[in-house]
């Protein structure tokens, strides 16, 4: 809560408080002569007067509480600090109400608290012990922790905010180079051989890194500009096998502004073109995508590549794991079947 937020609400409860108090003073009748009359301005200020003063006993005890004693009792661990600043608050409220009842409440407004009883010390120490310090004092207190651990859960959850977000940016940074290194490696191959596929090759990867540089920095984009990303990364790869590749991509259901996070699904897609068979008409890459508005389904399947040297999934399925605990924590599905010949991955996004 914003720190203009908690000076308001403070006013209004004090002010609240103070407003019943007032009441209830004219309602008794507390002021001498006040039966024989009805209130007036007059009446009204001395009653004010009275209860602002008497309110100014709450406010001492519970602000000297929360901001001199806690601070000394919980952050700091000085218990010897704090037990001398709660004696000397208690015999502070205690002369201070002394001194305004005696001296001021009965000489100048005509007001006798007791009623003509003698001013005794133990009263006011009674008084103070048993009403004020059981109530406002621990009040203070109470206030001042309940404060103390929602700063420390904010700052907490700024601490986990930043992290994450620089977790992010460092996983983006990860799998950006990762495909672009692939994707440079698949065009020097068609120039090496003066494939005249080289130039629509060369396209795709511009109109791919148009989309990292524009798209990338951010944590979501639309799910049809990431199906858009997807379609330029097949078509890339189908040019650089000259043709050969045989990638299924199925799209159902409604593609439009539903918002996904950015460059998730491509380590899915390039995961299967590093370790998948490509060029076998009778088990092709297989890419669905069935999308609504509250839940997108998104598989891989892929024919495993006996021949593979490379073992190793690389950095690309890690990342997206981590990306998903950290963008999806609850709202998502990810199961991996790795069988002897196939490997199959289906995730489930919750978008709503």
């Amino acid at each position: 809560m914003k720190r203009k937020y908690v000076i308001i609400l403070h006013i209004t409860f004090w002010v609240l408080l103070l407003a019943n108090n007032l009441w209830g003073s004219i309602g008794r009748g507390i002021l001498s002569g006040h039966q024989s009359r009805p209130i007036d301005l007059q009446l009204f200020c001395r009653y004010s007067i009275i209860e602002i003063g008497f309110l100014l006993l709450p406010v001492t005890c519970f602000y000297s509480a929360c901001l001199l004693v806690a601070p000394q009792l919980i952050e700091k661990k000085k218990y010897v600090n704090a037990a001398l600043l709660a004696v000397m608050l208690f015999f502070f409220i205690v002369a201070f109400r002394y001194v305004m009842e005696y001296y001021f409440f009965v000489p100048v407004l005509n007001f006798d608290n007791y009623r003509g009883h003698p001013y005794s010390p133990g009263r006011y120490l009674t008084n103070v012990f048993f009403v004020y310090f059981p109530s406002y004092f621990v009040y203070g207190l109470m206030y001042f922790f309940v404060e103390d651990w929602y700063r420390a859960r904010q700052r907490q959850q700024e601490f986990e905010k930043e992290k994450a977000t620089a977790e992010l940016t460092f996983l983006r940074s990860q799998l950006n180079p990762h495909f672009l290194f692939n994707s440079i490696n698949d065009i020097y191959s068609l120039t090496y051989q003066q494939s005249e596929q080289a130039p629509a090759a060369l396209l795709k990867l511009s109109e791919i890194l148009r989309y990292m540089l524009r798209e990338g920095g951010q944590n979501t984009v639309s799910l049809q500009s990431e199906v858009s990303y997807l379609e330029n990364v097949i078509a890339l790869q189908r040019i650089s096998t000259k043709g050969a590749a045989c990638i299924n991509f199925n799209i159902e259901g409604y593609i439009g502004g539903q918002q996904i996070a950015t460059l998730l699904l491509i380590a899915f897609v390039e995961n299967a073109f590093k370790h998948g068979v490509l060029n076998d008409a009778v088990s092709p890459v297989d890419i669905s995508l069935h999308a609504t508005n509250e839940e997108i389904q998104f598989s891989v399947r892929n024919k495993k590549n006996d021949h593979q040297k490379d073992k190793t999934s690389g950095i690309g399925l890690n990342n997206v794991r981590r990306r998903l605990e950290l963008m999806y924590p609850v709202k998502h599905i990810l199961t991996i079947d790795d069988a002897p010949e196939f490997y199959t991955v289906n995730l489930t996004l919750q978008l709503t």
